[in-house]
Protein backbone atom coordinates (compact mmCIF):
# COMPACT_ATOMS: atom_id res chain seq x y z
CA UNK A 1 0.00 0.00 0.00
CA UNK A 2 1.34 3.26 -1.21
CA UNK A 3 -0.49 5.63 1.01
CA UNK A 4 -2.15 9.25 1.44
CA UNK A 5 0.27 11.87 -0.15
CA UNK A 6 1.60 14.48 2.24
CA UNK A 7 1.33 18.11 1.16
CA UNK A 8 4.08 19.93 1.86
CA UNK A 9 6.01 23.21 0.60
CA UNK A 10 9.02 21.43 -0.13
CA UNK A 11 7.32 19.88 -2.96
CA UNK A 12 9.24 16.53 -2.16
CA UNK A 13 6.89 12.99 -2.67
CA UNK A 14 6.11 11.27 0.56
CA UNK A 15 3.24 9.30 1.57
CA UNK A 16 1.86 8.79 5.08
CA UNK A 17 0.15 5.31 6.52
CA UNK A 18 -2.92 7.45 7.82
CA UNK A 19 -3.39 10.73 6.87
CA UNK A 20 -6.08 12.70 9.20
CA UNK A 21 -7.36 16.36 9.13
CA UNK A 22 -9.49 17.22 12.83
CA UNK A 23 -11.18 20.46 12.49
CA UNK A 24 -11.92 19.81 16.69
CA UNK A 25 -10.01 19.62 20.03
CA UNK A 26 -12.17 16.87 21.06
CA UNK A 27 -11.80 14.86 17.84
CA UNK A 28 -7.95 15.70 17.37
CA UNK A 29 -7.73 14.25 21.29
CA UNK A 30 -9.47 11.47 20.68
CA UNK A 31 -7.72 10.22 17.90
CA UNK A 32 -4.33 10.64 19.33
CA UNK A 33 -5.09 8.21 22.62
CA UNK A 34 -6.72 5.79 19.84
CA UNK A 35 -3.22 5.89 18.03
CA UNK A 36 -1.11 5.86 21.25
CA UNK A 37 -3.46 3.05 22.83
CA UNK A 38 -2.22 0.98 19.21
CA UNK A 39 1.42 2.16 19.84
CA UNK A 40 1.52 3.62 16.80
CA UNK A 41 3.96 6.80 16.15
CA UNK A 42 2.51 10.09 15.45
CA UNK A 43 3.22 12.90 13.49
CA UNK A 44 1.54 16.62 13.30
CA UNK A 45 2.34 18.21 10.26
CA UNK A 46 0.47 21.25 10.58
CA UNK A 47 0.79 23.42 7.40
CA UNK A 48 3.80 21.37 6.03
CA UNK A 49 5.97 24.59 5.41
CA UNK A 50 8.17 23.83 7.89
CA UNK A 51 8.98 20.57 7.34
CA UNK A 52 11.44 18.03 5.24
CA UNK A 53 9.81 14.82 4.95
CA UNK A 54 11.50 11.73 3.98
CA UNK A 55 9.79 9.26 1.78
CA UNK A 56 7.32 8.20 4.19
CA UNK A 57 5.38 8.94 7.30
CA UNK A 58 4.44 5.51 9.18
CA UNK A 59 1.55 5.40 11.39
CA UNK A 60 -0.45 8.33 11.84
CA UNK A 61 0.01 11.43 10.35
CA UNK A 62 -2.55 14.90 11.85
CA UNK A 63 -3.16 17.76 10.64
CA UNK A 64 -5.18 20.44 13.18
CA UNK A 65 -7.27 22.09 11.21
CA UNK A 66 -9.58 24.16 14.64
CA UNK A 67 -10.38 27.54 13.38
CA UNK A 68 -11.87 30.60 14.66
CA UNK A 69 -9.95 34.38 15.88
CA UNK A 70 -11.72 35.90 18.75
CA UNK A 71 -10.45 39.81 20.09
CA UNK A 72 -10.73 40.27 23.73
CA UNK A 73 -10.18 44.61 24.27
CA UNK A 74 -8.38 44.59 27.71
CA UNK A 75 -7.35 48.51 27.69
CA UNK A 76 -7.12 51.87 25.62
CA UNK A 77 -4.66 49.82 23.32
CA UNK A 78 -4.28 46.63 24.85
CA UNK A 79 -5.88 43.42 23.44
CA UNK A 80 -5.67 39.51 23.47
CA UNK A 81 -6.44 37.96 20.36
CA UNK A 82 -7.04 34.41 20.89
CA UNK A 83 -6.41 32.00 17.23
CA UNK A 84 -7.15 28.25 16.54
CA UNK A 85 -4.10 26.16 15.54
CA UNK A 86 -5.81 25.62 11.84
CA UNK A 87 -5.44 29.45 11.19
CA UNK A 88 -2.90 30.16 8.87
CA UNK A 89 -0.64 32.72 10.48
CA UNK A 90 -0.33 35.43 7.53
CA UNK A 91 -3.97 36.09 8.06
CA UNK A 92 -3.95 36.61 11.80
CA UNK A 93 -1.91 38.99 11.07
CA UNK A 94 -3.55 40.93 8.71
CA UNK A 95 -6.54 40.49 11.24
CA UNK A 96 -4.77 42.51 13.42
CA UNK A 97 -3.68 45.05 11.02
CA UNK A 98 -7.33 45.63 9.89
CA UNK A 99 -8.16 46.18 13.31
CA UNK A 100 -5.69 48.27 14.32
CA UNK A 101 -3.53 45.90 16.61
CA UNK A 102 0.14 46.27 16.45
CA UNK A 103 2.51 43.81 18.11
CA UNK A 104 2.83 41.10 14.90
CA UNK A 105 3.52 43.25 12.01
CA UNK A 106 7.45 42.13 11.73
CA UNK A 107 5.80 38.43 11.65
CA UNK A 108 3.80 39.31 8.62
CA UNK A 109 4.25 36.88 5.38
CA UNK A 110 5.81 34.24 7.77
CA UNK A 111 4.16 30.61 6.30
CA UNK A 112 2.73 28.18 7.92
CA UNK A 113 0.13 27.79 10.88
CA UNK A 114 -0.98 29.61 13.88
CA UNK A 115 -0.18 25.71 15.66
CA UNK A 116 3.24 25.94 14.52
CA UNK A 117 4.32 29.34 15.64
CA UNK A 118 4.90 28.66 19.39
CA UNK A 119 6.52 25.21 18.24
CA UNK A 120 9.28 27.00 15.96
CA UNK A 121 9.12 30.52 18.15
CA UNK A 122 9.04 31.91 15.02
CA UNK A 123 10.60 35.36 14.78
CA UNK A 124 11.99 38.08 11.64
CA UNK A 125 13.25 41.03 11.79
CA UNK A 126 13.40 42.09 15.33
CA UNK A 127 10.61 40.55 16.55
CA UNK A 128 9.62 36.78 18.42
CA UNK A 129 6.48 35.23 19.19
CA UNK A 130 7.77 35.09 22.39
CA UNK A 131 7.17 38.48 22.96
CA UNK A 132 3.73 38.98 22.44
CA UNK A 133 2.58 35.56 23.43
CA UNK A 134 0.43 35.04 26.35
CA UNK A 135 -0.83 31.56 26.53
CA UNK A 136 -1.08 28.32 24.82
CA UNK A 137 -3.99 25.49 24.84
CA UNK A 138 -2.59 21.98 24.20
CA UNK A 139 -3.28 18.76 24.03
CA UNK A 140 -1.63 16.72 26.64
CA UNK A 141 -1.28 13.04 25.32
CA UNK A 142 0.38 11.84 28.60
CA UNK A 143 -2.26 13.62 30.90
CA UNK A 144 -5.18 13.01 28.22
CA UNK A 145 -6.13 16.30 28.73
CA UNK A 146 -6.52 19.81 27.42
CA UNK A 147 -4.10 22.18 29.04
CA UNK A 148 -3.23 26.10 29.08
CA UNK A 149 0.35 26.55 29.55
CA UNK A 150 1.75 30.15 29.78
CA UNK A 151 4.59 31.78 28.08
CA UNK A 152 7.17 31.12 30.73
CA UNK A 153 5.85 27.49 30.84
CA UNK A 154 6.93 27.41 26.83
CA UNK A 155 10.75 27.85 27.16
CA UNK A 156 10.99 29.50 24.19
CA UNK A 157 14.43 30.21 22.95
CA UNK A 158 15.80 31.07 19.39
CA UNK A 159 13.42 28.56 17.03
CA UNK A 160 12.95 26.18 19.65
CA UNK A 161 10.42 25.85 22.37
CA UNK A 162 9.45 23.09 24.64
CA UNK A 163 6.97 21.74 21.82
CA UNK A 164 10.26 21.12 19.90
CA UNK A 165 12.26 19.46 22.57
CA UNK A 166 11.41 17.77 25.31
CA UNK A 167 7.81 17.77 24.74
CA UNK A 168 7.70 17.18 20.94
CA UNK A 169 6.06 14.14 21.25
CA UNK A 170 3.99 14.99 24.65
CA UNK A 171 1.76 18.01 23.46
CA UNK A 172 -0.21 18.91 20.38
CA UNK A 173 -1.03 23.03 20.62
CA UNK A 174 -4.52 23.43 19.84
CA UNK A 175 -5.22 27.34 20.43
CA UNK A 176 -2.63 30.24 20.43
CA UNK A 177 -3.51 33.40 22.79
CA UNK A 178 -1.64 36.83 22.27
CA UNK A 179 -1.18 40.01 24.46
CA UNK A 180 -0.95 42.63 21.64
CA UNK A 181 -0.75 46.32 22.04
CA UNK A 182 1.83 47.47 24.31
CA UNK A 183 5.30 46.93 22.37
CA UNK A 184 6.42 50.00 20.39
CA UNK A 185 6.77 49.57 16.45
CA UNK A 186 10.33 47.86 15.94
CA UNK A 187 12.43 49.02 12.34
CA UNK A 188 15.73 48.37 13.90
CA UNK A 189 16.77 45.49 10.74
CA UNK A 190 18.45 47.83 8.03
CA UNK A 191 16.73 45.76 5.38
CA UNK A 192 13.32 47.06 7.08
CA UNK A 193 14.39 50.73 7.30
CA UNK A 194 15.71 50.96 3.90
CA UNK A 195 12.01 49.77 2.66
CA UNK A 196 9.95 52.21 4.70
CA UNK A 197 12.11 54.99 3.51
CA UNK A 198 11.41 54.05 0.12
CA UNK A 199 7.72 53.73 0.90
CA UNK A 200 7.68 57.39 3.04
CA UNK A 201 5.31 58.34 5.21
CA UNK A 202 4.76 57.62 8.93
CA UNK A 203 6.37 54.43 10.57
CA UNK A 204 3.67 52.63 11.69
CA UNK A 205 2.43 48.80 12.35
CA UNK A 206 0.71 49.04 8.69
CA UNK A 207 4.32 50.41 7.14
CA UNK A 208 6.05 48.01 9.15
CA UNK A 209 3.98 44.82 7.92
CA UNK A 210 4.36 46.34 4.52
CA UNK A 211 7.95 46.61 4.40
CA UNK A 212 8.47 43.16 5.90
CA UNK A 213 6.48 41.98 3.31
CA UNK A 214 8.53 43.65 0.72
CA UNK A 215 11.84 42.90 1.74
CA UNK A 216 10.72 38.92 2.15
CA UNK A 217 9.08 38.60 -1.22
CA UNK A 218 12.09 40.08 -2.91
CA UNK A 219 14.73 37.88 -0.95
CA UNK A 220 12.76 34.55 -0.65
CA UNK A 221 11.44 32.04 -3.26
CA UNK A 222 7.47 31.91 -3.46
CA UNK A 223 6.30 28.47 -1.91
CA UNK A 224 3.31 28.35 -3.86
CA UNK A 225 6.02 28.33 -7.75
CA UNK A 226 9.34 27.14 -6.00
CA UNK A 227 9.29 24.16 -3.72
CA UNK A 228 11.28 25.51 -0.33
CA UNK A 229 10.86 25.67 3.61
CA UNK A 230 11.82 29.50 4.23
CA UNK A 231 15.53 29.03 6.05
CA UNK A 232 16.47 26.03 6.56
CA UNK A 233 19.26 26.50 8.88
CA UNK A 234 19.54 28.45 11.73
CA UNK A 235 21.70 31.55 12.75
CA UNK A 236 24.44 30.33 14.84
CA UNK A 237 25.65 31.46 18.06
CA UNK A 238 28.83 31.72 19.21
CA UNK A 239 31.12 32.48 21.83
CA UNK A 240 33.53 35.57 21.93
CA UNK A 241 36.75 33.83 21.25
CA UNK A 242 34.87 32.59 18.18
CA UNK A 243 33.54 35.44 16.90
CA UNK A 244 37.25 36.96 17.57
CA UNK A 245 38.68 34.37 15.30
CA UNK A 246 36.35 34.82 12.20
CA UNK A 247 36.33 38.17 12.50
CA UNK A 248 40.30 37.85 11.42
CA UNK A 249 39.48 35.91 8.12
CA UNK A 250 35.78 37.00 7.48
CA UNK A 251 34.06 40.42 8.09
CA UNK A 252 30.40 39.00 9.59
CA UNK A 253 28.18 41.08 11.76
CA UNK A 254 27.12 39.80 15.13
CA UNK A 255 24.63 40.42 17.86
CA UNK A 256 24.97 39.79 21.45
CA UNK A 257 22.43 36.80 22.27
CA UNK A 258 19.66 38.48 24.40
CA UNK A 259 19.73 35.67 26.54
CA UNK A 260 23.13 36.78 28.01
CA UNK A 261 25.98 34.36 28.62
CA UNK A 262 28.22 36.00 26.62
CA UNK A 263 27.45 34.78 23.13
CA UNK A 264 26.67 36.21 19.73
CA UNK A 265 24.35 34.80 16.91
CA UNK A 266 26.22 35.80 13.34
CA UNK A 267 24.16 35.01 10.29
CA UNK A 268 24.11 31.77 8.89
CA UNK A 269 23.70 32.93 5.24
CA UNK A 270 27.15 35.19 5.34
CA UNK A 271 29.25 31.83 6.66
CA UNK A 272 27.52 29.76 3.59
CA UNK A 273 28.00 32.59 1.16
CA UNK A 274 31.50 33.01 1.68
CA UNK A 275 31.96 29.20 1.54
CA UNK A 276 30.78 29.21 -1.70
CA UNK A 277 27.41 27.52 -2.40
CA UNK A 278 25.10 29.95 -3.40
CA UNK A 279 23.44 28.29 -6.28
CA UNK A 280 25.11 25.56 -5.88
CA UNK A 281 23.15 22.42 -6.60
CA UNK A 282 22.69 18.55 -5.91
CA UNK A 283 20.72 16.87 -8.47
CA UNK A 284 17.29 18.60 -8.02
CA UNK A 285 18.16 20.40 -4.92
CA UNK A 286 19.57 23.60 -5.00
CA UNK A 287 20.99 26.61 -2.67
CA UNK A 288 18.63 29.54 -3.68
CA UNK A 289 20.79 32.25 -5.54
CA UNK A 290 19.48 35.01 -3.82
CA UNK A 291 19.33 34.09 -0.16
CA UNK A 292 21.82 31.04 0.33
CA UNK A 293 19.94 30.45 3.96
CA UNK A 294 16.88 29.00 1.81
CA UNK A 295 17.04 25.60 -0.10
CA UNK A 296 14.53 25.07 -3.08
CA UNK A 297 13.46 21.99 -4.82
CA UNK A 298 13.91 23.01 -8.62
CA UNK A 299 12.00 19.95 -9.26
CA UNK A 300 12.19 16.12 -8.23
CA UNK A 301 14.30 16.38 -5.48
CA UNK A 302 13.28 14.19 -2.72
CA UNK A 303 13.82 14.65 1.31
CA UNK A 304 16.96 12.97 1.35
CA UNK A 305 18.06 14.95 -1.89
CA UNK A 306 17.36 18.06 0.16
CA UNK A 307 19.09 16.64 3.35
CA UNK A 308 22.04 15.70 2.17
CA UNK A 309 22.76 19.26 0.23
CA UNK A 310 22.22 20.22 3.56
CA UNK A 311 25.20 17.68 4.69
CA UNK A 312 27.36 18.95 2.55
CA UNK A 313 26.58 22.57 3.38
CA UNK A 314 27.09 21.81 7.53
CA UNK A 315 30.01 19.88 6.64
CA UNK A 316 31.66 22.80 4.92
CA UNK A 317 31.14 25.38 7.01
CA UNK A 318 32.44 23.52 9.85
CA UNK A 319 35.55 22.90 7.78
CA UNK A 320 36.16 26.42 6.81
CA UNK A 321 34.51 28.40 9.95
CA UNK A 322 34.48 26.28 12.56
CA UNK A 323 30.60 26.70 12.76
CA UNK A 324 28.50 24.26 13.24
CA UNK A 325 25.05 24.77 11.12
CA UNK A 326 21.82 23.55 12.81
CA UNK A 327 18.47 23.30 10.60
CA UNK A 328 15.41 25.16 10.92
CA UNK A 329 12.74 22.90 9.41
CA UNK A 330 11.31 20.06 11.47
CA UNK A 331 12.66 16.41 9.91
CA UNK A 332 9.77 13.24 9.77
CA UNK A 333 9.03 9.65 8.34
CA UNK A 334 11.29 7.27 7.00
CA UNK A 335 13.08 6.16 3.88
Amino acid sequence: MIGQPVFNTLRVPCFADELRVETDETALGERLARADDRGEPVAVIGAGTNLVPRARLPGLAVRPRIRGIAFERRGERRWRVTAGAGERWHELVRACLGRGIAGVENLALIPGSVGAAPVQNIGAYGRELAAVLESVTVIDRRRRALVRMTAAECAFAYRGSRFKADGAQRFVVVRVALALGDLPPNACYPDVRQELARLGGDVNPRSIAEAVIRVRRRKLPDPRRVGNVGSFFQNPFVTAAQLDALWERLDIDAYPDAAGGGRFKIPAARLIDRAGWKGARHGAAQVWPRQPLVLVNLGGATGADMLALAARIQADVVDKWGVCLQLEPAVMGVD
